[in-house]
């Protein structure tokens, strides 16, 4: 006969098995996560039923109510996801996972957006989701929050919706998040078309979401560009080709938000149509707008029965379990007994390999330490050079303007005194004389003021009490050309005075944006927003010029551009270039301060 079990040691098993399970439950979860953006609305079902909440932690029991709500969310039914929204907010505040805490009040702002509620009513939601999002320097979370930001308000104040889809861009830029930036670019160019009414600023914010979906294969986003890019043909008339692009973005193949792109695209079609007055194609359009209308009704409604229809199922065999259970206790326990002994080999097994390889990994660490240092010293000569060639090209500016001022300035204005003089002593001169004298004086004072111009241009640094708004004005207005060149400078917070020094070296990076966009660009606008956060200070430079391969540029001429990058970089901020040829350029420069 066997001998009894002692209980300890049952329970000991039962505790080690029922481990086992969580720790497999949490894994297949996080996989679930992992893979979640690539699987459609059915397998994401079918994954979730895997699941049992009960038996996970309150951390995992929050994810598994998150993931349930994004499906229904992202299956168009914002109803069915708010439950499990606010349940997974309640469970990650009780871990303090702040960081999904933030995530979902912008999924729930952005939900209310949608619906019938104002701005005003989900404002705390944002303001409270920013500080966990800037606390917390989370870049996907940091992106989300901005682009919601400057959806809510893009009728309200577009300008400053456009300042917070940029800071969004340059953050999503910086650490790869593509899918933001295609959806940002979508938002800056509806914002352009629905309220600014520049159908060419929105044409060319939609075509560079579309060329990043095509580049990443991203259906969605070429769906949602299509879609864009025929209201811009609507209202330019051009019908046809309106039409073309929504059956176009119709024929793509993604899941999220499927059915109400398909609906609101089916009654764009119709309206179109409309439009054309070829009412027998609009009224085809709409009825088969309200047919697929009526099937997801249909589908809600199928959904509800076989809710009900499973949950009597379940309860029905978890009776059934329940006796099966109690026969079968005895076996299970000896079972678990066995699964623990293995478990415990097992582990112990592991930790003697892990222990083999933190052995290993301790040693490339170091060798990769030694390499990094290696690098960050040959980095720091090289921006020192930079510091040392900006102060020389400053110090060398400055001396050319003095030069340029006190003795060629000089010169000049003492030559026209005398020939001035020359021509008041010069007694009977004919007609043809007189005009002779008066264009030679003309080109000298002419050429004066040219000296004194560009004297004054080569010294418009950050001087004294100026500051760097002031500054850049002053440039601006220097060179703007009246009926040919309009420079605008938009300031957005700019309320405290920066470092000196920064103040200088913006400048001067400015200056020489604005110069190399002069001569090459061939523009008849350039616009310069300086926005100033509590941690940062963001200059947007965009013109409507000829544009160009930025792998193209000279690196040689000025300050040159890959210094001004360098220069960002050693600031810690970024410096990046959007530009194509016969469409503008925008350059985007980034420093924390």
């Amino acid at each position: 006969m066997f001998k009894s079990i002692p209980f300890k040691s049952i329970f000991i098993v039962l505790f080690l098995f029922s481990t086992l399970i969580a720790i497999a439950q949490n894994a297949a979860l996080k996989q679930f996560d992992s893979e979640f953006d690539q699987l459609d609305f059915n397998t994401r079902m079918a994954e979730l039923k895997k699941f049992k909440p009960n038996e996970l932690s309150i951390k995992d029991r929050a994810l598994f109510e998150h993931l349930s709500g994004k499906t229904q969310y992202l299956n168009s039914s914002g109803v069915g996801a708010v439950e499990h929204f606010v349940k997974a907010k309640e469970l990650y505040l009780q871990v303090k996972d702040f960081d999904k805490v933030a995530e979902l009040l912008v999924t729930l702002a952005e939900q209310k957006s949608l619906s019938d509620y104002v701005y005003a009513d989900y404002k705390p939601l944002l303001d409270e989701a920013i500080i966990y999002a800037e606390k917390s320097k989370n870049p996907d979370l940091l992106c989300k929050t901005y682009k919601q930001i400057g959806k809510s308000i893009y009728k309200l104040e577009p300008q400053k919706a456009i300042n917070y889809f940029q800071k969004a861009i340059s953050i999503a830029k910086k650490n790869n998040l593509y899918v933001h930036e295609i959806k940002i670019n979508g938002n800056i160019g509806v914002t352009y078309f629905e309220v600014l009414n520049d159908l060419k600023k929105a044409h060319y914010y939609h075509n560079l979401s579309l060329e990043l979906s095509k580049k990443h294969n991203h259906q969605e986003g070429i769906a949602y560009a299509f879609v864009n890019f025929a209201a811009i043909f609507r209202k330019e008339k051009n019908y046809e080709a309106a039409v073309k692009y929504y059956l176009m973005a119709l024929e793509l193949k993604f899941d999220n938000y499927r059915a109400n792109v398909d609906l609101i695209v089916l009654g764009y079609i119709s309206d179109t149509y409309k439009e054309m007055k070829n009412y027998e194609k609009a009224f085809e359009y709409l009825d088969k707008k309200k047919a697929l209308e009526k099937e997801l009704s249909d589908q809600q409604e199928n959904k509800i029965i076989r809710d009900i229809n499973t949950k009597y199922e379940t309860q029905k065999k978890e009776l059934e379990n329940k006796t099966l259970k109690i026969k079968d206790q005895q076996n299970k326990m000896i079972l678990y007994a066995f699964v623990g002994l293995f478990i415990i080999v097992v582990i112990v097994a592991y930790f003697r390999i892990s222990n083999i390889n933190k052995k290993k990994k301790i040693a490339e660490q170091e060798k990769f330490i030694e390499t990094q240092k290696l690098e960050n010293v040959l980095k720091d000569q090289e921006l020192l050079e930079i510091d040392k060639m900006l102060e020389g090209q400053e110090k060398e500016r400055l001396k050319l303007a003095n030069d340029l001022h006190d003795n060629l300035g000089s010169i000049l204005a003492t030559l026209r005194l005398n020939f001035q003089n020359l021509y008041q002593q010069k007694v009977g001169i004919n007609q043809e004389e007189q005009e002779m004298f008066a264009k030679t004086d003309d080109l000298i004072e002419e050429a004066y003021q040219k000296v004194r111009g560009m004297a004054h241009a080569k010294n418009a640094g950050v001087i004294g009490s100026e500051g760097l708004v002031p500054a850049v004005q002053n440039i601006a207005k220097k060179v703007a050309i009246p009926n040919k060149l309009k420079v605008q400078v938009i300031p957005f917070g700019m309320t405290k005075r920066l470092d000196n020094a920064l103040e200088v070296t913006l400048f001067r990076m400015i200056q020489e944006i604005l110069t190399n966009t002069i001569k090459h660009a061939e523009a008849s606008e350039i616009s310069i927003s300086l926005t100033q956060d509590d941690d940062s200070i963001n200059i947007l430079i965009e013109d409507n010029g000829k544009g160009f391969n930025p792998k193209t540029i000279d690196k040689k001429e000025g300050m040159g551009l890959s210094n001004i990058e360098k220069k960002a970089e050693q600031l810690n901020g970024t410096f990046s270039i959007d530009s194509f040829e016969g469409k503008g350029t925008t350059i985007i420069i980034d420093i924390p301060i």
